[in-house]
């Protein structure tokens, strides 16, 4: 039981810092899943204010966060459960999807991402572990800050994060096509995509049917960095797509070229240093043509189509020349024992070149083999698709028959329909007839007329527009009570109407950050005026109090939605820190009037202007802030209340 809340009943997923639990809200009624981790992981603080940032998010793509807690040591956040649901690395187990619901996940993906990057957050650890698929085809994606606060990822400018996760959804279409990752990491359940020179094959190397515009975003994002800055250029760059799942076979076959052979996407050479078959440092002095000629010998392979013998520049000779350096008949007695000495070093050179070329032959041949491998396991893949493919429309053709076919041979013989009329419904009405329905079609007309004209009689009847006579008008007499004002003394007694008069009403609020991105946080800024002093907003965090030096200071901006006349300004500081608080007309801090300064204060401070001031929006500066339990400096701000 966690919270007093919820049961927890079965452990779904073991992740690297954390737990994913299946559990019960007692309270609500309804199945959650719970993300707890320990007090006393490093990352603790952080995921927690991650998951509070994100359930704030309300985005049907997104999966919510309902909840944040700690209980007996234990740190977690609940999301909300969705029933039958696979991930991507499920669904992709069985290969690739086809080319349209590739690019319906995608979309559906992006655009939940760019729906949270409006609201100041973002993914950074995207994976096919984070793309849910409902069984209605609904596409949800989790761990939106959370997943980055887990990692110690979560401090990463704006636009660079923008960017990483706009390479997280191509890199998900890209998976989504041929059921390989394209990125950097292994992903459970997924094979790496084989590396080629300049980056990953495009995924119409890979994959059958892909369409032109995602294989040339996947190319270009993933080996020439360019492509879309943010998820939502991506999604406006794919669109549109299907509303609902697409069902189909997926097309991460082998590609066949016109001559019929399977064509090999990559040379799998990983394990080539394991198995021992890298040339040794005394090896690599084989010249190239002699390690083209080991190779050739060492594969082995039978002569076919697909493979050429090309001679390699100042190779070696073929059968039937001298090699040079070895003494030929004739010539070893003329050259006496200068002779044989030159026959005898030259007899080992060709020793070791032989030797180099055999070992170089039989590495080749072994890479040969992974290749071949790979091709025929994905050729024999595609043989069973197309053979199960066959099957299914014989079947289908088995028990086709013609429309002739289902009247003529039919068991039971249709009746004839039954009359939904008496036969005398076609016959013409008689006079009678006519006569009795025109009359009752003029008396609902004269119905009609008689209760227009007493509706339109009545309108009015219950104002007064100073039309006909002149009625006279009720007058209404406000008197204001006179405020008496005595002389200052020793202590000043307060005005009938209070020292400052009731709060006005605060339209919205945002993090004020000119001299940065223009954004600290807004997502917690609506906190500081809903009446919970337990609720806050807090900055990015710093390196020290003085905001790591980077910038002069950072605030809230509190909008009035008018122009008031604003005498005191009161406000509830969790922490302490150093604060100002600015009045003005503009949503900037330019021609602004100071109404009070506060500093290393905390809890509730109240602020008094000299005298009124006309402003519509209220600046709480911070110049100099605290450090808070995550170990950062951050300004933290709980209440703001205007009179």
């Amino acid at each position: 039981m966690l919270g007093g809340r919820y049961a927890v009943q079965r452990r779904l997923e073991q992740l690297p810092r954390a737990e994913r639990w299946s559990a019960h809200d007692l309270t609500l009624e309804r199945d959650v899943v719970v993300v707890c981790f320990g007090e006393d992981e490093g990352h603790a603080a952080a995921t927690l204010d991650a998951a509070r940032r994100a359930a704030g998010l309300d985005n049907h793509r997104l999966v919510r966060v309902l909840d944040v807690g700690r209980s007996e040591g234990i740190s977690f956040f609940v999301e909300e459960a969705i029933p039958e649901a696979h991930t991507l690395a499920q669904v992709l187990e069985q290969g690739g999807l086809p080319a349209e619901e590739a690019r319906r996940i995608a979309g559906e993906s992006a655009t939940g991402l760019e729906a949270a990057r409006a609201r100041g957050l973002h993914h950074l650890r995207l994976t096919p572990h984070s793309v849910l698929r409902a069984s209605d085809g609904t596409i949800k994606v989790r761990g939106v800050a959370t997943a980055a606060a887990m990692a110690s990822e979560e401090d990463v400018p704006s636009a660079e994060a923008a960017r990483l996760d706009a390479v997280g959804v191509v890199a998900i279409t890209y998976a989504a096509l041929t059921s390989r990752w394209p990125l950097p990491g292994a992903v459970p359940g997924l094979e790496q995509a084989p590396h080629v020179v300049g980056g990953v094959p495009a995924p119409s190397e890979i994959a059958a049917g892909v369409p032109g515009d995602l294989d040339a975003l996947c190319r270009l994002t993933l080996n020439d960095d360019q492509g879309p800055l943010t998820p939502g250029d991506f999604a406006a760059q794919i669109a549109p797509w299907a509303p609902t799942q697409v069902v189909g076979l997926g097309g991460s076959a082998p590609r066949e070229a016109d001559d019929g052979l399977a064509r090999t996407v990559a040379l799998p050479v990983a394990g080539l240093e394991r198995s021992g078959l890298r040339p040794d440092r005394g090896d690599s002095q084989a010249s190239p043509s002699t390690a083209a000629a080991g190779a050739a010998a060492g594969a082995g392979a039978p002569y076919d189509q697909a493979t050429q013998v090309v001679p390699a520049p100042g190779g070696a000779p073929g059968p039937g020349h001298p090699t040079p350096g070895t003494a030929q008949p004739g010539e070893e007695h003329a050259e006496g024992g200068a002779g044989a000495g030159a026959a005898a070093t030259a007899a080992a050179v060709g020793t070791a070149i032989g030797a180099a070329g055999h070992a170089a032959g039989h590495a080749a041949g072994a890479a040969a083999h992974r290749v071949g491998s790979f091709a025929k396991a994905a050729a024999d893949k595609a043989a069973e698709r197309r053979a199960a493919r066959e099957a299914a429309e014989r079947r289908a053709e088995q028990h086709r028959i013609s429309l002739d076919e289902a009247f003529v041979d039919g068991a039971d013989p249709l009746d004839p329909p039954l009359p939904m009329l008496p036969p005398e419904t076609a016959e013409a009405p008689t006079r009678d007839q006519s006569k009795i329905v025109l009359a009752i079609m003029a008396a609902f007309l004269v119905i009609v007329t008689v209760f227009g004209f007493w509706g339109a009689s009545r309108i009015g009847s219950k104002s007064n527009f100073g039309l006909g006579t002149n009625t006279p008008r009720n007058t209404v007499t406000v008197t204001a009570p006179t405020a008496t004002v005595a002389p200052s003394s020793g202590t000043s007694s307060p005005s009938s109407s209070g020292s400052a008069g009731e709060p006005f009403a605060i339209l919205s609020a945002t993090g004020f950050d000119p001299e940065g991105d223009n954004a600290e946080r807004n997502s917690e800024a609506p906190r500081v005026f809903d009446g919970k002093p337990d609720t806050f907003w807090s900055s990015e965090g710093y390196a020290s109090a003085n905001l790591g030096g980077l910038k002069k200071g950072v605030g809230v901006r509190v909008d009035l939605g008018q122009v008031h006349k604003i005498s005191e300004v009161d406000l509830v500081l969790p922490d302490v820190s150093d604060v100002t608080v600015f009045v003005g007309q503009d949503r900037t801090r330019d021609n602004t009037t100071v109404i009070g300064t506060s500093q290393g204060k905390k809890g509730e401070i109240s602020l008094k202007a000299d005298k009124p001031v006309d402003g519509q929006y209220v600046f709480v500066w911070f110049t100099s802030v605290s450090k808070v339990s995550d170990g950062r400096f951050r300004a933290t701000l709980a209440e703001v209340t205007v009179r």
